[in-house]
């Protein structure tokens, strides 16, 4: 699956080798620059930079200050996914022979996407399988405000935006390649979490097979943890880092929106395509985790494991700063930015 908004790209014919994903928006920017050699990608850095703050729908045109990045992460190319609660991702199904202009055009999205009417949006498509006589149609939009103020985070110079995506939809780039290449493709569902926002995903075959956005993410478990246990906000991913409290109670509570979304999604697809899920796998800003396994495994009968998308390429030696350490799952938008770049001209 190439990225969604990677063939918005800037009109360029040269093959791209030196991509920096990035992925903006949320509490911290994530960065990873690939490279490819004949068929070979390599990731050759991966950081932790500070958070740029997204704009909301109250707020006019930002300009940012330009982005700034270290020597390591200087790539020729920039592939930008944006981390945003107005971001709106749906898998569509619409009859076959309809992937055409006259057909799936601006209105049916606008519609199909349930915008509402006078606002502005970026919007991008994919037809990811076709069945009999439909098609299978990832639609996603971003509020045309925060894709002008995520390009002008590299006003110029190098890295040159190159294309854009939402965060969510850039995840999925990521876990389809990580599916394929060590996991040999088998029914598997995908749980990326944001702060305001998580993405649930289902493949069977290597294809996208379902998806769901739950208005659930971090603040929200952060929220039911310090109302439960009378904790500042502040301190409570380092009150969970450190064990210093049970959270098992308030965390289950809080995810329960999501478990339901879980099943919900294993009983779609087992049905549909006669099959088993037999992997669950997690990403994104995932505050104790721990605490998350048995409530899954009590709905789904499948233990989950939190996923590191770094390990997704080979990793050069020294590629990833000491920043990273301990936050390896939160790249998985970042690095599927990249990879449909470079993916998408192999």
């Amino acid at each position: 699956m190439t990225g969604v908004f990677a063939k918005l790209k800037f009109g360029r014919k040269a093959v791209r080798t030196d991509v920096v994903g990035l992925d903006v928006g949320d509490a911290t920017t994530r960065a990873v620059r690939v490279t490819r050699v004949g068929d070979a990608l390599t990731l050759v850095a991966a950081d932790l930079l500070p958070p740029v703050e997204l704009p909301s729908d109250e707020t006019g045109d930002v300009r940012p200050l330009p982005l700034v990045l270290p020597k390591t992460l200087r790539a020729r190319y920039a592939a930008v996914a944006v981390t945003s609660p107005q971001a709106c991702i749906r898998l569509l199904s619409v009859p076959a022979g309809t992937d055409n202009r006259a057909n799936l055009n601006f209105g049916f999205f606008m519609e199909r996407l349930g915008l509402p009417e006078g606002t502005v949006h970026r919007i991008g498509y994919e037809v990811v399988s076709t069945e009999n006589r439909d098609q299978n149609v990832l639609a996603v939009s971003v509020p045309e405000k925060q894709t002008r103020w995520a390009v002008s985070l590299l006003p110029q110079g190098i890295p040159a935006p190159y294309s854009l995506q939402s965060s969510g939809a850039a995840a999925l780039n990521c876990f389809a390649r990580e599916l394929t290449t060590h996991h040999a493709d088998v029914p598997a569902i995908f749980v990326q979490v944001a702060g305001d926002v998580t993405h649930v995903a289902a493949f069977y075959k290597g294809r996208l097979a379902f998806y769901r956005q739950c208005q659930l993410g971090s603040h929200a478990i952060v929220r039911a943890i310090q109302d439960k246990l009378g904790i500042e906000e502040k301190l409570v991913p380092g009150a969970l880092e450190d064990d210093l409290i049970d959270a098992s109670a308030p965390i289950a509570s809080a995810i329960d929106p999501l478990l339901r979304q879980l099943v919900l999604v294993r009983e779609f697809v087992e049905r549909k395509r006669s099959c088993r899920i037999e992997k669950i796998l997690l990403s994104g800003s995932l505050l104790g985790t721990k605490y998350w396994n048995d409530p899954i495994v009590k709905v789904m009968g499948v233990a989950p494991a939190t996923w590191n998308p770094l390990d997704t390429l080979p990793c050069q030696p020294g590629a990833l700063a000491e920043r990273v350490k301990g936050n390896e799952s939160r790249f998985a938008s970042a690095m599927g930015a990249a990879l449909a770049v470079l993916e998408m001209e192999s």
